[in-house]
């Protein structure tokens, strides 16, 4: 069944005129040699990981042991392929703890330059399981599980008794669907850490407005996750719902009209497909929505814009309350203004922040404006 398995996802098993066989040994795992593999045991996760070494690492060999995810991590997700295609019960756990070995600390890319480090090289949780979980994502972005598996087929026929690395990988998955995965590749195959999501969330009559934060773990090598991520709704008296969100930012809003009434259960990407974390998932009906602040900014200025942090508010009435949010829609500052005083906000650092005016009588949004500096 497994070779049948990895003869259709793969393409034909390579060494078809010398069989396969197996070796028994009192060792802890496996060894992949080319058409006869030396085992421990025949668990099916082992036994699936050492016959995909007959495509990925013996049929098509890393070009260099920084590569070595072309080898470990297509042979770590071929486990996961094996229990999906024949024993499904099994698969939900198998990729929740390849995910918990890879969040179980903060760094560490797939790609490595120390070629002469055999603990490295042997990585089981970056160069096992982290490399899985990326092919994994590369799935999801492609969307489209023919044309994945197409790739897959191609690439080994391209590279079949040869090596390649994973930026050739990553060329044949672009060439083949006609995504560009270069900023996935930069942030998750060279870059370091994974995302940690929050939501906010606020229900005006059946319109939903959603702020989607992510923190990095190792913000320093990779700051910023600009993959999209599946979030799945419940809704009063409806289906429920799952909707993949376009990430460009640490933090953005989603506004969607008509959405109905949604109840507090909302899961950050119930599939598995992404390698993160999850953090607060609130209903907070003090949420402000910054489009609808900007569209509706041109009624004051602030003079200047750009600047350093000190400004006034020009054409204001005497006696206006202003308030100032920062990106994540945290209320930073509250103010009285007299017409004309200046606002300092330079102990708050350089950044772009929100600015709500509200007329001292009735407490009503007039206009709103980013600043800059």
């Amino acid at each position: 069944d497994f070779i049948e398995l990895f003869y259709d996802l793969y393409g034909p098993y390579p060494f078809e005129d010398q069989k396969y066989g197996h070796c028994m040994a009192p060792i802890g795992g496996g060894m992949e040699h080319q058409t006869m593999t030396t085992q421990g045991s025949f668990s099916k996760g082992l036994t699936a990981h050492e016959l995909a070494h007959q495509w990925w690492g013996n049929s098509v060999t890393c070009a260099s042991w920084s590569d070595i995810f072309i080898n470990e991590g297509f042979a770590s997700y071929s486990e996961y392929v094996m229990l999906e295609n024949l024993y499904p019960a099994e698969k939900v756990q198998h990729m929740l703890d390849v995910h918990d070995n890879v969040l179980s600390q903060t760094g560490g890319s797939v790609w490595f330059s120390d070629t002469l480090n055999e603990n490295r090289i042997f990585n089981s949780r970056l160069s096992y399981d982290k490399g899985s979980g990326i092919i994994h994502s590369i799935r999801y972005l492609m969307n489209n599980d023919s044309l994945f598996f197409a790739g897959l087929r191609e690439f080994q026929n391209d590279f079949k008794d040869s090596v390649a690395r994973g930026i050739d990988f990553r060329n044949k998955m672009q060439e083949i669907s006609g995504i560009n995965y270069t900023p996935f590749f930069e942030q998750w195959y060279f870059g370091e850490g994974y995302p940690t999501y929050s939501i906010r969330w606020k229900q005006s009559g059946q319109d939903l407005l959603l702020e989607l934060n992510h923190t990095a773990s190792k913000p320093s090598v990779t700051p910023t996750f600009t993959n999209p991520i599946d979030i799945r709704f419940i809704r009063q008296g409806m289906s429920d719902t799952l909707i993949r969100f376009d990430v460009a930012a640490n933090s953005q809003q989603f506004y969607i009209s008509n959405f109905g009434t949604l109840s507090s259960t909302i899961t950050v990407d119930p599939q598995n497909w992404i390698i993160n974390n999850i953090g607060t998932i609130i209903q907070d009906n003090s949420l402000v929505n910054l489009n609808e602040m900007n569209e509706n900014s041109t009624a004051l200025t602030i003079v200047p814009n750009p600047n350093n942090g000190i400004f006034t508010i020009a054409n204001q009435q005497a006696n206006c309350w202003v308030s100032v949010f920062n990106m994540q829609g945290k209320n930073i500052l509250n103010k009285q203004l007299s017409q004309n005083e200046l606002i300092d906000l330079q102990d708050f650092g350089k950044g772009t922040y929100l600015l709500e005016i509200k007329n001292s009588v009735n407490s009503e949004a007039k206009t709103l404006k980013l600043i800059s500096f």
